[in-house]
């Protein structure tokens, strides 16, 4: 039983550029500013600009993607009893591109550190105001110009590509030709009764680079630039040139391969009398998955280390530009297809077909879903392997789900009694519902503060908690997990750089679990016949969570320490131990799901 196909898409998007090319006035009030009237209002009305940014203009994507796929697969009968399908499709997926050519990145391999523009340096005036400084020249000029670029000296878009432009890939990044995705699955009567089956198969599927990951990077430099002017006046700003520093960018670049995902299933079917048991192990695991990484942190602790100090604020690192490997860029958010993600399962079921006025079906799943990066855009460690730092149970990760449903007519008691008044008080009665038992949602403990918060890491990635017991607890209202299972990190201070894991935190991802459900969905249904026959009324009762049973959903998960003082900074003395030191909820639930609601209706039918 041979068949072939083909499937074709084209599919074309016009999309409005995320640029502001109609500027933007900001009449703050900053001291720095000679002509402030130190109220932003009075600022609007005398015209006296804090700022004022404006695209280079409106770039405007004009994308398109094509798709071509096609399969043959075979349905082949071996034998009476056993079937074998198999198949394979084919996948012709390019990238996404756009005829404006509008799509930027930064590509580390056109990078070069000597073709870095130089940046206004922080340094004290003779008054002892923090101003910028042309370090060739040693000129001065006012505050907000830290951290900008220096005109004329260097590349300000140094490593930077447009998509289609002097040979770079047009889609910015690139995919093989063809992708493939074999079939197969079987199915074998054991014993040739036709009551026992055993069946499996395996299947691989590949999914393009979704669009989203291109139209992010709609826009980037060298396509547009966002220059500020810093203080002017409406009379003049018109006539006068911004400024640009280092631009946090989305990156796209290179070999991105589709999503890949291979599913499985082996299990054993068996028919007993009215009852079908199955039992089987399902399972994917899924490839080339996209997550947010930034290519461009700080060196871990460079915010504690003496090398870096801020010239005009002693005891302080220079702003982050000025320490990222790759100078001259900001936050550069690479998404790619690094990242994996897994399923396994044990899924039992028991169903019986109506007979003698009962249906049941029974079903247990005893599963894990774990992954790296749980959606295109979770953000994974710049610093420590992903597959270490953010692997765990995904928000939807239920280990156990048991459910049963059922229908059951009870028997006519008034037909038994051959009494016409009984029939319509004890006849066509029925009782259905679904009663279900889910395990509850993962989750992971938050690090907080009563105030203000420390600088514990020193670097670009925050800090978690440190695990020092297990999450698992007495799973009250009062305390749902062991809160004393975590610690506050340990804070770095100035002057050591050598910040470990225990600062970062050792806690790993989802490592606890919140409070799961037990429902139960009940209807009583009751059927009056009229004159006729298929012409009756019906009265129901419906009742959702009918035993009115209370079913936590949520927990209060956020510890709040007291930051640590000054002093205790300095002397390394800070040593929080209470989590709730600001808040006295911690480890309490904090929500439920919906008490019992009864629905009736009456329904004629005729």
């Amino acid at each position: 039983n041979l068949k072939a196909g083909i499937y074709i898409e084209h599919t074309a998007k016009f999309q409005v550029g995320g640029t502001n090319p109609r500027g933007a006035f900001n009449f703050s009030t900053n001291a720095n500013n000679v002509m402030d009237s130190k109220n932003s209002f009075s600022n609007a009305l005398l015209g006296v600009i804090n700022t004022y940014s404006e695209a280079t203009g409106r770039f405007n994507g004009n994308w398109t993607f094509n798709n071509l796929e096609f399969y043959v697969q075979d349905n082949w009968r071996l034998s009476k009893r056993l079937t074998l399908d198999l198949g394979m499709r084919f996948y012709h997926v390019p990238p996404q591109t756009d005829s404006n050519h509008t799509m930027a990145t930064m590509d580390p391999s056109l990078y070069s550190r000597a073709n870095a523009p130089l940046l206004y340096a922080p340094i004290l005036n003779s008054s002892g105001g923090r101003v910028a400084v042309d370090p060739r020249t040693g000129q001065l000029f006012p505050n907000p110009y830290i951290g900008l670029f220096i005109p004329g000296t260097g590349n300000v878009t140094n490593g930077a590509a447009v998509g289609g432009v002097n040979g770079y890939p047009e889609g910015i990044y690139t995919v093989g030709a063809v992708y493939y995705g074999p079939r197969v699955g079987f199915a074998w009567d054991i014993f040739g009764t036709g009551k026992t089956a055993l069946r499996g198969g395996f299947g691989m599927f590949q999914d393009r680079v979704q669009g989203n990951m291109s139209m992010n990077t709609n826009g980037n430099p060298p396509v547009a630039f966002s220059p500020t002017l810093y203080f002017g006046t409406l009379d003049t700003y018109a006539n006068s040139g911004g400024l640009v520093g280092p631009s946090g960018i989305n990156a796209l670049l290179g070999r991105q391969n589709p999503g890949t995902t291979m599913s499985w299933s082996f299990g054993i079917q068996h028919q007993i009398e009215n009852f079908a048991i199955d039992v089987s192990y399902v399972g994917n695991s899924s490839y080339h998955l996209y997550g947010n990484k930034d290519i461009n942190p700080i060196p871990i602790g460079a915010h504690f280390n003496k090398a870096f100090e801020d010239p005009s604020r002693p005891g302080n690192a220079l702003p982050d530009n000025f320490l990222r490997p790759y100078y001259g860029w900001g936050s550069v958010t690479l998404s790619s297809n690094a990242y994996n993600a897994n399923y396994n399962s044990l899924q039992a079921s028991v169903q019986r077909r109506m007979s003698h006025g009962l249906q049941l079906g029974i079903a247990y799943t005893h599963s894990r879903a774990l992954a790296t990066a749980q959606t295109d855009y979770s953000g994974v460690s710049q610093y420590f392997a992903p597959r270490v730092r953010n692997y765990g149970p995904l928000p939807w990760d239920r280990p156990d789900q048991f459910g049963v449903n059922y229908v059951y007519s009870l028997p006519k008691l008034g037909t038994k009694m051959n009494f016409r008044p009984a029939q319509w008080v004890f006849d066509n009665w029925q009782i259905s519902g679904i009663t279900a038992m889910v395990s509850g949602a993962p989750f992971q403990p938050g690090l907080g503060w009563s105030a203000s918060g420390p600088d514990v890491t020193g670097s670009a990635e925050g800090p978690r908690l440190n695990q020092v017991a297990s999450c698992a607890g007495p799973k009250t209202e009062y305390q749902w997990f062991n809160t004393a299972a975590f610690t506050a990190p340990v804070v770095g201070a100035w002057g050591n750089p050598t910040v470990t894991m225990a600062s970062f935190g050792n806690m790993a991802t989802n490592v606890c679990r919140g409070p799961g459900s037990n429902n139960w969905d009940i209807a009583v249904a009751k059927r009056f016949p009229l004159l006729k026959e298929g012409r009756f009324v019906q009265f129901r009762v419906e009742m959702f969570n009918a035993w009115n049973h209370t079913q936590w959903s949520g927990v209060s998960s956020g510890t709040s320490f007291r930051p640590p003082t000054a002093t205790e900074l300095a002397t390394g003395t800070y040593s929080p131990t209470d989590p709730t030191y600001g808040t006295k909820t911690y480890g309490q639930i904090n929500a439920a799901r919906g008490p019992r609601i009864i629905e009736l209706s009456v329904r004629a039918v005729f």
